[in-house]
C-alpha cells in the first residue's frame, strides 16, 4: 500500500512519523519542493527502522508524478498558523495552492483517496471537491477528528471512565464554531445527561472550552502541533488499509443534517462518517436538540460566508 504525503513541514512529518511508528502501510513517499528537507526526513527516519519492527519503503520526492499509484494522498502544505491567528485567518492563502494542487492530482490519478489536513479544512475539502474529478467520496478533510480524540479524553479524566467506552462528537467547523453533541453523547449504553454529574450545565461549557482551545494552547507554547494530528491522521489512513468501517468526524458536504431539519448545503462540514477502503461509505444522519440545530445553522453559515468570501 502506497501513502504518498505533501509537505515536509511539521504536520506532514507527524502524520509520517505516525504511520511508520504505528506500521501503517508498506510504503510512504514525502513530497516536498525543497527536496533536501524530504531527503533529511527520510534519512532521520530510516535510521529508526532497525528498532522498530516494521518493514517499510520511505521515499522523498520534489516530483507531483512520483505520487502517481498511491493508494491514498495526505495534503498537509499551506501556510501555518500563528500565534493569535483563527484558522480560518489562513484562507486566502491556501485557497489557491489546494485548487491547483487538486487540478495537478487529477492529472496524475484519479483513483488515490485524499485527506486534506491543511487548515481551514472545511472549506480547503469544499474547494478540494469543487476542484477534482474524481469520486466525492474519496477527498474529504481530517475534521474534528482531533478534537472528537480530545472531548473524550477530557470526559474520560473527569468521569474517571476509559476513552474507549464514550461514545461522544464535536461537529460543525474545525475551529471556532464546533460544538458537541451532547444530546447524543453516551457513557456506554447510557446517556450522559442521566449519569447525575454535578454541575453538568457548567461542565459542558468547560469541556467545550477546553477542547476548542487546545490547539491555540498548543501554538502559543511550542509554535505548532505535530504529533495528535499526526497520529489521528495515521488512524484514519488505517481505517482505509484495513476496510475497517470506522466512524470519524470528517469534512464532507452536508448530505444528511439534524432528523427534524431539512438543511442540506454544499458546505463541507465536519460530521460522523463511516469509513472504508473506497472513502467515506456513509455520512450519518445528525440527532440533534433545537439548541445543537442553532449551532448547526451558524457553523454552516460561517463556512459559506468565508468560502464565498474566498471565491471573490
Amino acid at each position: 500500500m502506497k501513502i504518498s504525503i505533501i509537505g515536509a513541514g511539521n504536520v506532514g512529518i507527524g502524520v509520517m512519523d505516525a504511520l511508520v511508528l504505528l506500521n501503517i502501510g508498506k510504503e510512504i513517499l514525502l513530497y516536498n519542493r525543497t527536496i533536501n528537507k524530504a531527503i533529511g526526513e527520510i534519512f532521520d527516519l530510516e535510521d529508526a527502522l532497525p528498532l522498530l519492527n516494521g518493514n517499510m519503503e520511505l521515499k522523498a520526492t520534489d516530483q507531483l508524478e512520483d505520487l502517481k499509484g498511491s493508494d491514498i494522498i495526505v495534503i498537509t502544505i499551506g501556510a501555518k498558523q500563528n500565534v493569535g491567528e483563527s484558522r480560518l485567518d489562513l484562507l486566502k492563502a491556501n485557497a489557491t495552492i489546494i485548487k491547483e494542487l487538486m487540478e495537478k492530482l487529477d492529472a496524475i490519478d484519479l483513483e488515490s483517496k485524499i485527506i486534506i489536513v491543511s487548515n481551514p479544512v472545511d472549506i480547503l475539502t469544499r474547494i478540494a471537491l469543487d476542484t477534482t474529478k474524481r469520486d466525492k467520496a474519496k477527498v474529504f478533510g481530517s475534521g474534528t477528528v482531533l478534537d472528537t480524540m480530545r472531548l473524550k479524553e477530557e470526559l474520560g479524566l473527569r468521569m474517571n471512565i476509559n476513552r474507549k467506552n464514550i461514545h461522544a462528537f464535536v461537529v460543525g467547523e474545525h475551529g471556532d464554531s464546533e460544538f458537541i453533541l451532547w444530546s447524543v453523547a453516551n457513557i456506554g449504553p447510557i446517556r450522559i445527561k442521566q449519569m447525575g454529574i454535578e454541575n453538568f450545565e457548567q461542565m459542558k461549557i468547560d469541556v467545550l472550552e477546553k477542547v476548542k482551545n487546545r490547539a491555540y494552547s498548543i501554538i502559543e507554547k511550542k509554535g505548532f502541533t505535530k504529533q495528535a494530528i499526526g497520529v489521528a491522521v495515521a488512524k484514519i489512513i488505517k481505517a482505509i488499509l484495513s476496510d475497517e468501517k470506522k466512524i470519524f468526524t470528517l469534512s464532507t458536504p452536508l448530505i444528511h443534517s439534524c432528523s427534524n431539519l431539512n438543511l442540506y448545503s454544499e458546505v463541507a462540514i465536519s460530521q460522523p462518517c463511516v469509513l472504508g477502503k473506497n472513502g467515506i461509505e456513509k455520512t450519518l444522519l445528525l440527532d440533534c436538540n433545537l439548541e445543537e440545530i442553532t449551532l448547526l445553522k451558524k457553523s454552516v453559515k460561517k463556512l459559506d460566508d468565508a468560502y464565498l468570501t474566498s471565491k471573490k
